[in-house]
């Protein structure tokens, strides 16, 4: 691709001046730039036709004295501001939809000395043909929709227990890392969430089974938002799994749920449903049980804290986790997340915290933008590339007019050849 930047987008640099970023002017300046730019800093770096050191910007993610948290919290005052002026503008009740989901960032099987990077076991290794366990970076997200809007309004890096403990190994008490579980990381991001949202907003809170323990549906419980997540067949409901219960009842009716999916094709799924006390949690909470056809001998069971909701209703909400599997998509292939060449953690921090940045920027000019033109993110990227693109040439034709050397301008206009 022949297009370089000249300087960094107006409208790029408009958002960030409105998130009042806690980072000096030169930090700010090389997070902006890689914001803007795209994959590995050393290709930032060749993508600018007037740029620093690549050194200069990796000091910022390694030793500048910034915290990823301070982009976090003013991407999340950011995000949750905007999903609530949507809903507003559209007349629409003040519901937010929130979905967790992990996520593998996988590096090279060689990989050792990137703090952070270690051997996790891969959920979709079967259904995607590749080894069990990935040599990778996890990382917890959290989605945030509203209508017919979402955006990512966290990533944070997960470490395994193993891993902290070799981190801590090379380093002095003061800067040891402490090990955090899935569940108080998904805790944590929930907390940060609570403190942004009026009480006046319906939450509801969506996961898979691997964060459907008792402990997290109480706590969002007690927040006063509801819950809606798949579990295992084992998951005891009033003394009998869930599974022995939807056996017993096969006498009912079913109920057909049609489901709309992201790409606007419905599937009709059957679907039983009982209310009933889940183990270790003291309120009653509705269990689904759903079929594909008449004869799927492997159901999908799940469950819903609010028992006013219909099937249909928990089930198609519940189908807005797909956003999580598109923005990991985009954040992996077209913004680079898992292209980072830094060693240190909190490096590595900050550097999904500017992605995170990058993409909120994204889904920001997406709700702001009034084209028919632009229909998903993937319309908005290939915008700003060609406002980019539109600049570059503008300024090469200008020099090349004022200084009337063309081979001056050709070799500081194009990339350097190999």
């Amino acid at each position: 691709m022949l297009t370089r930047i000249i300087s960094n987008s107006d409208e790029l640099c408009t958002f960030v001046d409105q998130l009042n970023l806690p980072l000096s002017a030169p930090q700010l300046r090389h997070v902006i730039n890689v914001a803007d730019g795209r994959k590995t800093i050393a290709e930032i770096h060749r993508q600018f036709v007037s740029c620093v050191d690549p050194s200069n910007i990796a000091d910022t993610f390694r030793i500048a004295p910034w915290l990823a948290e301070d982009v976090r919290v003013s991407l999340a005052k950011a995000v949750i501001h905007v999903a609530l002026n949507r809903l507003e503008e559209q007349d629409q009740p003040r519901r937010l939809l929130i979905s967790l989901d992990d996520s593998l960032l996988i590096k090279d099987p060689d990989t050792r000395h990137l703090e952070g990077v270690d051997w996790h076991y891969d959920h979709a290794a079967r259904r995607r043909k590749r080894t069990r366990y990935q040599n990778a970076l996890c990382y917890l997200e959290c989605n945030i929709a509203a209508g017919d809007w979402d955006a990512t309004v966290a990533i944070r890096p997960y470490l395994r227990e193993k891993t902290v403990r070799r981190i801590n190994r090379n380093r002095p008490p003061g800067q040891r890392v402490h090990f955090v579980s899935k569940y108080r990381l998904a805790r944590r991001i929930l907390e940060d969430c609570r403190r942004l949202i009026p009480p006046d907003v319906a939450v509801y809170v969506q996961f898979d089974i691997w964060y459907a323990s008792a402990k997290l549906i109480k706590y969002i419980r007690r927040q006063g938002w509801h819950v809606i997540c798949r579990v295992k067949s084992n998951r005891k409901l009033s003394g009998q799994s869930i599974k022995q219960r939807g056996l017993a009842q096969r006498h009912q009716r079913y109920s057909y749920v049609d489901i709309t999916a992201a790409d606007g094709s419905k599937t009709t799924y059957l679907v039983r449903r009982m209310t009933s006390r889940l183990s270790k949690v003291p309120f009653d909470v509705c269990g689904l049980v759903s079929r594909r056809h008449y004869w799927d001998h492997h159901p999908v069971y799940f469950i819903s804290t609010d028992l006013t909701l219909s099937p249909q209703q928990a089930l198609q909400w519940y189908a807005r986790r797909w956003n999580c599997e598109i923005d990991n998509l985009y954040l992996k292939q077209r913004l680079g997340l898992g292209d980072f060449r830094l060693q240190s953690y909190e490096a590595i921090d900050k550097f999904c915290s500017v992605v995170l940045l990058a993409w909120a920027y994204v889904k920001w000019r997406y709700a702001q933008t009034m084209s028919r033109h632009v229909r998903n993110p993937a319309d908005v990227i290939r915008q700003h590339q060609y406002e980019h693109a539109q600049k570059w040439l503008t300024a090469a034709c200008q020099e090349a007019i004022d200084s009337g050397d063309i081979p001056s301008v050709v070799n500081r206009f194009l990339p350097r050849g190999p």
